[in-house]
């Protein structure tokens, strides 16, 4: 009888022993996730995936603080202690902005960034037919909102007319005015990159070219508002180029249990998965520097609108907005995410502006029509 105890004493013992340790594996693991912001990828790439991995390791840490605070043990001061130090983190990931009440609109500045994914045009799911469907009802939200400023990311131009995007915009949106840029080759009949098209004048365009190699690219473009200049950046920094194959393994990992699972085969997607994220974030941090190096020398008022392909703990987006404001930040509410496809909790997309603007409202789109969410955000100059 005093053998079973004893048993029974030292299994409680190493399981409380593994769950402090756990307590503070997790928790320097968050640490990490912090310290994401402020190391560059292409000098310490591993740090990025305790970024990328932030809400997870929150939610984690969120579960210890709770376990050991019905405990009543001290140990959940430090998971609590953890979660504060990353408060600036934590607005980001969550906004908790009520609903903006009926203003004057006569003045606001309303902006869209959205990344269309070429309107679809690669979906044979259904033939080309499917393909008008969904550009024609990215044109009618486009409509719909009426806003004075959009900014596409994965924009697609067909010269031969047959697939009309461009034209067609400037027709029903009436924003005569626009810039665009594409990265692949300019010969070919179908064109990618990015476009803004402004209800404003635009005086000025100018490109933030990468690499030549790159089929990503930032934009901006000077515009006249009520007789001010300002200058609207669109960017779209370095995807991570996953394959069916690596968004089929991301988002439908029971397969690993299956008897016929192939583990060698598993073994070598999910490496493949691991260095096309490794290899994302070491590009993206050099294109950042380009673009946060152009708003530290801009001397006009910035709205800056972008496909990151990163998340607001990363260096990317600390790097770009540190003289900026987060637009879901100041007026959001929820979540904010705008990916659906892999980990459809991310917020990748982002509208910033400078100092001189306010935020009243911000608004995520929720429809299917990309894998991106539109985000739509009211501004307004002080």
């Amino acid at each position: 009888m005093a053998g079973s105890n004893n048993q029974k004493s030292k299994k409680s013992s190493f399981f409380r022993i593994l769950i402090v340790f756990l307590t503070f594996v997790f928790g320097l693991s968050l640490i990490l996730s912090y310290l994401a912001s402020f190391i560059s990828p292409d000098k310490i790439w591993i740090v990025a995936f305790f970024g990328i991995s932030y809400p997870f390791l929150l939610l984690i840490n969120l579960l210890f603080f709770l376990y050991w605070l019905l405990l009543r043990k001290l140990y959940f001061i430090i998971p609590l202690l953890i979660i504060l130090i990353g408060w600036i983190h934590l607005r980001s990931l969550i906004g908790v902005h009520k609903s903006m009440k009926k203003v004057d609109t006569t003045q606001l500045i309303k902006v869209i960034s959205y990344n269309v994914r070429n309107f679809d045009l690669y979906n044979y799911k259904k033939g080309w037919e499917l393909n008008f469907e969904k550009r024609n009802k990215i044109f009618d939200l486009i409509k719909k909102e009426s806003a004075n400023i959009i900014c596409f990311q994965e924009f697609c131009y067909d010269a031969t007319g047959k697939f009309s995007t461009l034209d067609t915009l400037i027709k029903f949106q009436k924003a005569i005015y626009f810039q665009t840029e594409y990265t692949n080759d300019p010969k070919s009949v179908n064109k990618f990159g990015v476009a803004t098209f402004s209800k404003y004048p635009i005086i000025h365009k100018g490109k933030i070219i990468f690499t030549p190699k790159t089929n990503n690219v930032c934009i901006f473009s000077d515009v006249i508002i009520n007789k001010d200049t300002v200058r609207i950046y669109n960017v779209h920094f370095e995807s991570i180029k996953l394959s069916k194959e690596d968004i089929d393994l991301a988002e439908d990992l029971s397969h690993i249990n299956k008897p016929e699972g192939n583990k060698v085969e598993l073994k070598e997607k999910s490496v493949r998965l691991l260095k096309r994220l490794k290899n994302a974030f070491i590009k993206r941090a050099p294109q950042a520097r380009l673009v946060a190096n152009s708003i530290d020398k801009c001397k006009y008022p910035i709205i800056l609108c972008g496909d990151f392909n990163d998340t607001p703990t990363s260096y990317v987006y600390h790097l770009v907005s540190s003289r900026l404001i987060d637009s879901f930040v100041e007026s959001g509410r929820g979540f904010g995410q705008t990916y659906i496809g892999l980990l459809p909790t991310f917020r990748i997309d982002y509208i910033f502006y400078s100092n001189e603007f306010k935020s009243l409202a911000f608004q995520t789109i929720h429809n299917n029509l990309s894998d991106h969410y539109p985000i739509i955000s009211d501004i307004k100059k002080k």
